[in-house]
């Protein structure tokens, strides 16, 4: 046997040639892989990992022109709904009964709050606190004690400790009813004018974003007797003057103070709609794997179109179409804007995405295009050689 013979029978015996049917077979085998992972597992995967997002305005909603500041009424909270929180302290309830119906405050505050209803809807709460630090150490004059309106933060800070406004969802105004005990009484509130120290008429302090407190002193009889009635329409007018304060309105009963309040509310509820639809639509943009559903989409779309309608109708001067418009722009704003279902999958991106998939897949997937190519070339070689 020569040598060129047995390399001959090498060949046949360690690589078979392969039959057309089994080639035929191997290359289906191939293609069916390929199709199964490459034409219909790819899209299906990417399908059902994609994040979904309703079709928005982004253009309009970026689009949006605002203002170069955003007026506000002395701090108040921007909203459709406000609780009003009247608080009753007496520091010294053992030595002093405070004889007061808390209850009939609120009631005799109604008319103020009807008169304003369209630009927010009022729920009136009290409570009842006792021993209770005022938190400052006031300063003994002559004619009994006095704080200045410098020490309003140091008062806000032990009252706020006890107060229940934090636990409300809605945005909260205090108005605080002190009594002194007789120990300190009668304590006045002083404002300093240079060197001097001028009372304060109304015996009342305000902070604009908080509330306001009120000071009513029991006379000496009333700490003989242990017991004090205050005067109710003294409150309520005070009660009233602050929130009038807060809300920048000068009369309540005026028609020209009430149009121009419901004006200020409308443009400020448009400025801020207007606000959040641009920073959401930013938001948006930036981060891909933010969910946008269906009803939010619609709360946009509704607050886009309802700002454009109060920005005509305020233009017209038509205040009460306007202010209708602007409540329901602000309030869908706001709720798209503080929707859970955005952060549904904020934490899961992208690149992470690839980072568990990948090595799933590629492992997989290079035998597959391997093999592809093989058959491509040995298809080409084919042809190759039909051609010659």
């Amino acid at each position: 046997m020569t040598i060129e013979n047995a390399e001959d029978i090498k060949e046949k015996v360690i690589f078979p040639v392969e039959d057309e049917k089994s080639s035929r077979y191997r290359t289906y085998s191939i293609l069916s892989y390929f199709i199964v992972l490459v034409i219909i597992g790819l899209p299906v995967w990417w399908y059902t990992t994609r994040v979904y997002r309703a079709d928005l305005p982004l253009t309009e909603m970026s689009n949006l022109e605002l203002e170069s500041k955003l007026s506000k009424q002395l701090g108040i909270p921007l909203s459709l709904e406000y609780d009003i929180l009247i608080s009753v302290v007496n520091p010294n309830p053992e030595n002093l009964d405070l004889v007061l119906d808390a209850k009939l405050v609120g009631d005799a505050m109604e008319p103020f709050f009807t008169n304003i209803s369209s630009v927010a809807t009022f729920t009136v709460k009290s409570q009842w606190l006792y021993l209770i630090d005022i938190g400052v150490s006031p300063k003994k004059m002559d004619n009994g004690f006095l704080i200045s309106e410098e020490q309003l933060p140091h008062i806000i800070t032990p009252l706020e400790k006890n107060l229940w406004s934090h636990i409300s969802p809605r945005p909260c105004l205090n108005l605080v009813l002190y009594v002194p005990p007789c120990s300190s009484s009668p304590l006045n509130i002083y404002k300093k004018v240079g060197k001097e120290f001028i009372k304060s008429a109304s015996n009342a302090m305000l902070s604009p974003n908080w509330g306001g407190i009120y000071i009513v002193n029991p006379t000496i009889e009333d700490c003989k007797n242990g017991r004090f009635q205050p005067e109710l329409d003294n409150i309520v007018s005070t009660f009233i003057t602050q929130l009038k304060m807060m809300f920048n309105l000068k009369d309540s009963r005026n028609h020209d103070d009430i149009k121009k309040l419901y004006k200020r509310k409308a443009s400020n509820m448009i400025e801020s709609s207007k606000r959040t639809l641009k920073s959401l639509a930013q938001l948006l943009s930036e981060i891909n794997s933010i969910v946008i559903s269906d009803e939010v989409a619609q709360k946009i779309k509704i607050s886009l179109e309802s700002v454009e309608n109060a920005e005509l109708y305020l233009k017209a001067e038509e205040i009460d179409l306007a202010l209708k418009f602007a409540k329901v722009a602000f309030n869908n704003s706001e709720k798209a804007f503080g929707d859970p279902s955005l952060l549904a999958l904020l934490y899961f991106p992208d690149d992470q995405k690839y980072a568990v998939y990948i090595p799933l897949f590629l492992p997989i997937m290079i035998p597959v295009l391997m093999s592809i190519l093989s058959i491509r070339k040995k298809l080409w070689k084919s042809k190759k050689a039909k051609t010659e």
